[in-house]
């Protein structure tokens, strides 16, 4: 997945604060043609920046919030309750602003609501399939090359389902429920956001389309774009062009 689509900040708060315009406003676009819109979160604290971003500018997006659909692409297996389950976080800044119907709210099954990740990878990966294409999800590229709860090396055998229960890499002992490849699939567009020096090899390592990267296995419908502040990309090369 070399950089094709690629949008370049300057800096993380810029690159957040733009996100959140972009976001709302394909978001707009896609309810306006639609009726509704799904919009599948991530987590980390670029993303709850942008999520804060969201919640002061929805007001004036013109979105109907009662018809987005919120999925996850990766959580924390604990309470529901724990402050640091993703669902939580995203919602705690988003719903002020935009208030969502519960109905239309899916998070990654919980511990208070199935009995092991497993069964709650294989909860999620049947509702995922019982529903429609999800419009837009937003990831995040970590340091060792991760997105959602996916850790390299990965490869198109790696997962059979759309969810997943996932321990280590990145997320160390903790037990994390993710979409897989497949899942995230199931997303007509994808969002990549990478900030700061410390993705910058793994950004390059996109560019350069290493196989054992979770996010160049992912066959996304429609397209990719990369959302990535100049610290990011400073491995990869660009021209800069004046007339």
């Amino acid at each position: 997945m070399s950089l094709r689509r690629l949008m370049r900040f300057e800096d993380r708060d810029s690159l957040a604060y733009e996100t959140a315009v972009l976001l709302l406003q394909a978001m707009k676009q896609r309810q306006t043609a639609n009726g509704s819109v799904g919009l599948c979160l991530t987590g980390g604290d670029l993303a709850n920046e942008v999520y804060d971003h969201m919640a002061l500018l929805a007001p004036q997006s013109g979105l109907v919030a009662p018809d987005i659909h919120l999925w996850w692409n990766w959580d924390y297996f604990i309470n529901i309750d724990n402050p640091d389950r993703n669902s939580l976080q995203a919602l705690s800044r988003l719903a002020g602003a935009l208030p969502f119907d519960p109905a239309k709210i899916h998070p990654i099954p919980s511990s208070s609501l199935a009995a092991d990740p497993e069964t709650g990878a294989a909860q999620y990966s049947q509702e995922l399939a019982e529903a429609p294409m999800i419009d837009i999800c937003l990831l995040e590229l970590g340091p060792q090359g991760q997105i959602a709860g996916l850790n390299p090396p990965v490869t198109d055998t790696s997962y059979s389902t759309l969810a997943a229960a996932v321990t280590g890499g990145a997320n160390g002992d903790r037990q994390v429920v993710t979409l897989t490849p497949a899942g995230l699939g199931r997303c007509r567009q994808t969002w990549v956001l990478a900030s700061g020096v410390d993705v910058a090899d793994a950004l390059h390592s996109a560019h350069d389309d290493d196989p054992n990267l979770p996010v160049n296995h992912i066959d996304d419908t429609d397209s990719t774009m990369w959302l990535a502040d100049a610290k990011a990309l400073s491995l990869v090369p660009f021209h800069r062009c004046t007339l």
